[in-house]
């Protein structure tokens, strides 16, 4: 029997009618023998470089890489522990080589030492009120105590002649008043210069009835104040404002008036109209006084009751520059005595601090 080659092999519907002429890659080529295969030249492609895996070193890389950090970190910690740095910042003038002390202290020396024992100096702070700041030395000014009596005699005189009542002075003109040309008179306290102020109370208070009953505090004031007036000499000029619970100024203007006898008689009849009433706030008044211009040589001020406490600082305050004299007139005992030793310590310190005088008219009541 015939030996069948290898087209023998195929059989069915697969066998290639024609082997040889089939297509490189077709399905019905047939594959060349394994053993031929082996001898074949394999394309460049197929023999790739053989490369080292980079993770692989660089695994390697930081192991090692931490390793040397760590040993570093080590050889820098146990150098730092060997070197001692002195700064000498705490070396307030010892020596550079000194070391620092500590003091150890038990509980019982600290609590001697938490409490020292402390001696002070004892002494007393006297409090006084404004008005009695100025009361050292107050008591030796050259002030004076008057009563209505002493006041209605200086008065007389310039009455008709053969003397006369209070009531007899004629309030329109004043009395005859003896100026001397150069200066004012005005209860009993003498004044120099030419330019007179006279700030005069009219509260309630002064209308009070003196002596016999038929002069009040006001009429006796007004009366005085215009023989005051009335004694300056022409060439003089005067200012009058009244207070109670404000400033009222006599003539209705903040301007000097001339003492001529017009001026003197206008005066007289202005201060014929007033009546008595308010309070006794005088500092609104001191303002007027030392707003003129020019300057008063000197002022009047007379009250018969207590001024607020701030008063004697606000004048001493208002009265800069060339002092500008004073003379301060309480007219009238206070029932109260706290309240009239008040007054006079507050009517005296204007007074003293301004180089002016005092004077007390204890009326008498009826």
């Amino acid at each position: 029997m015939a030996r069948a080659g290898p087209i023998a092999r195929y059989k069915g519907k697969n066998r290639p009618t024609n082997p040889i002429a089939c297509p490189q890659g077709s399905p019905h080529a047939l594959n060349p023998p394994a053993s031929n295969s082996a001898h074949q030249p394999k394309p460049l492609d197929a023999h790739p470089l053989r490369t080292v895996p980079f993770a692989k070193y660089f695994k390697r890389a930081t192991i090692a890489g931490i390793m040397v950090s760590v040993l570093v970190h080590l050889v820098i910690t146990i150098i730092a522990a060997l070197i001692t740095i002195d700064f000498g910042v705490a070396n307030a003038g010892s020596d550079g080589d000194a070391g620092v002390e500590f003091a150890v202290l038990t509980q019982s020396e600290l609590a001697s030492t938490s409490s020292p024992n402390i001696e002070f100096e004892s002494f007393e702070v006297a409090i006084t009120p404004n008005e009695s700041v100025v009361e050292i030395d107050m008591l030796t000014d050259s002030g004076t105590d008057q009563s209505v009596d002493d006041l209605a005699d200086s008065i007389a005189p310039s009455l008709n002649p053969g003397g006369g009542s209070l009531t007899s002075i004629d309030a329109s003109t004043g009395s005859s008043g003896a100026g001397t040309g150069d200066g004012a008179s005005f209860f009993g306290l003498e004044a120099q210069g030419r330019r007179f102020a006279y700030i005069v109370d009219i509260s309630g208070s002064m209308d009070t009835l003196l002596g016999d009953g038929e002069l009040s505090r006001w009429d006796m004031t007004r009366y005085e104040l215009m023989r005051s007036v009335d004694g300056l000499d022409q060439v003089a000029d005067f200012y009058i404002v009244l207070f109670s619970g404000g400033p009222i100024s006599l003539f209705g203007t903040p301007e000097w008036i001339q003492a001529n006898p017009t001026n003197k008689a206008t005066a007289g009849t202005g201060l014929e109209g007033i009546t008595p009433g308010g309070g006794t706030k005088p500092a609104s008044s001191f303002e007027d006084v030392f707003a003129l211009d020019p300057h008063p040589d000197a002022i009047y001020f007379m009250t018969d009751g207590l001024v607020p406490s701030d008063v004697p600082d606000l004048v001493l305050q208002m009265n800069r520059g060339p002092d500008i004299p004073i003379h301060c007139i309480l007219f009238g005992n206070l029932q109260n005595l706290e309240d009239a030793r008040n007054a006079k310590l507050m009517l005296r310190s204007i007074a003293k601090y301004s180089g002016g005088k005092f004077t007390h008219i204890q009326g008498n009541n009826p």
